[in-house]
C-alpha cells in the first residue's frame, strides 16, 4: 500500500525531510493525511495533545479567545509548516482551516522516536521552532507598534513570500482568509481594514480584483509603507 510520504507534495519542506529513504517506510505507516473542511478545526485549545500536523495544502489559522469572547488570531500556517504547539500535554490554541485543507497528522511518540535518533530531523524542528519565535516577535511589533497602513503594508508583505505569483507588472496574492480574520490578526476592526486596504488602492499601490485576492503594484512604495517612512 502506498505510503503518504511518497506522493507528499511538500515532504522535502517539511520536518520528515531529514529523514533517511529505508526509514520513511516505517514513519510514513504511522501518519495518516486528514481533509478538514472549511472551517472546520485541527485541533481545540486545551485539548489533549497527541499529534503534530505539517500542513500539505491549504491555510490554517491559529486563534485564541479571550475571556471577554474576543478572538485573537495568532498566526496563519501554511504548506510545509507544522502546527501542534502543546504545553503539558495540551493545545496552546485553536486551529481551524481557512479553506479546504488538508494536514498530515503525526502521533507525538512516532515524531520522537524518529527525532532521537535523527540529527538532522532534530535540528530541522529545531529551526522551525526559532522560525517560530522569530515570526511571534514580529507579530508582537506589529500590533504594540505599527499604524493601521503599516500593519496591512506589513501583512500583504509577509504574504508575498507565502503566495505570490509575479510578472513585470504586479505581484499577486491570494488572500483565503477573509477580513474579519485580517481584523483580528492585526488587531484591528473590520471597518479599518476595509479603510486602509480602499486607502493603499486609491494610492495605487495595490489594486484588488477580487475579495481574496491582492496585485501588489507598487512593492517599492508599500514597503515604505510598512516602515513608516511616508
Amino acid at each position: 500500500m502506498e505510503i503518504p510520504c511518497s506522493s507528499c507534495s511538500v515532504h522535502k519542506q517539511a520536518i520528515c525531510a531529514g529523514l533517511a529513504e529505508e526509514e520513511i517506510g516505517e514513519f510514513g505507516r504511522n501518519v495518516r493525511i486528514r481533509r478538514v473542511k472549511a472551517g472546520q478545526s485541527v485541533y481545540r485549545e486545551f485539548e489533549e495533545a497527541k499529534y503534530i500536523f505539517t500542513i500539505v495544502t491549504g491555510e490554517i489559522r491559529l486563534a485564541n479567545l479571550l475571556d471577554d469572547g474576543r478572538r485573537q488570531v495568532t498566526a496563519f500556517k501554511s504548506a510545509g509548516e507544522i502546527i501542534g504547539e502543546n504545553q503539558n500535554g495540551h493545545y496552546q490554541s485553536d486551529a481551524e482551516a481557512v479553506c479546504d485543507t488538508f494536514v498530515c497528522q503525526i502521533p507525538i511518540k512516532v515524531l520522537n522516536q524518529h527525532i532521537d535518533g535523527n540529527p538532522v530531523m532534530r535540528d530541522a524542528l529545531m529551526e522551525m521552532i526559532r522560525k517560530e519565535l522569530s515570526a511571534l516577535r514580529q507579530h508582537a511589533v506589529l500590533l504594540g507598534r505599527k499604524t493601521p497602513v503599516e500593519k496591512i503594508a506589513s501583512f500583504l508583505l509577509d504574504r508575498v513570500d507565502r503566495s505570490a505569483v509575479g510578472n513585470e507588472k504586479a505581484i499577486e496574492i491570494i488572500l483565503p482568509m477573509g477580513r474579519s480574520d485580517i481584523a483580528d490578526y492585526l488587531g484591528l476592526t473590520i471597518e479599518t481594514v476595509s479603510r486602509t486596504i480602499t486607502k493603499l488602492k486609491n494610492l495605487e499601490v495595490i489594486a484588488v480584483p477580487t475579495t481574496h485576492s491582492i496585485l501588489i503594484i507598487n512593492r517599492q512604495e508599500l514597503e515604505s509603507l510598512a516602515e513608516g517612512e511616508q
